[in-house]
C-alpha cells in the first residue's frame, strides 16, 4: 500500500524501499540508527521515497583528487625557473 503525503512524497513499505535501492533489511536497520527517515503506521514501517533517496545521496562520500608526484612538481618548478 502506498500512502501519498501532502508534500508530494509517497510512503512505501520498508521491504519495497529496500528492494528499490538494493539494500538488505540489516542495512536498513543500520541506516535507521544513522537517522534514515521512516514512519510506523498500523504496526508497519514505511519510508518516504524522495526523502529517503535524498538521504542516501547525501551520504555519498567523494574522494579528494590525487595530487601529482613530488618529482613531477619539482620538474615543473625547475622548468619555470629556467625559463624566467
Amino acid at each position: 500500500m502506498h500512502i501519498p503525503l501532502p508534500n508530494g512524497d509517497t510512503l512505501i513499505p520498508d521491504g519495497e524501499f529496500a528492494a528499490k535501492v538494493g539494500a538488505t533489511r540489516r542495512t536498513m536497520g543500520n541506516w535507521d540508527k544513522e537517522g534514515f527517515p521512516y514512519a510506523h503506521i498500523a504496526g508497519l514501517k514505511y519510508r518516504p521515497v524522495n526523502e529517503g533517496l535524498a538521504w542516501i545521496a547525501s551520504r555519498i562520500k567523494r574522494r579528494n583528487p590525487r595530487r601529482g608526484s613530488a618529482a613531477r612538481r619539482e620538474r615543473e618548478k625547475g622548468a619555470s625557473d629556467t625559463a624566467a
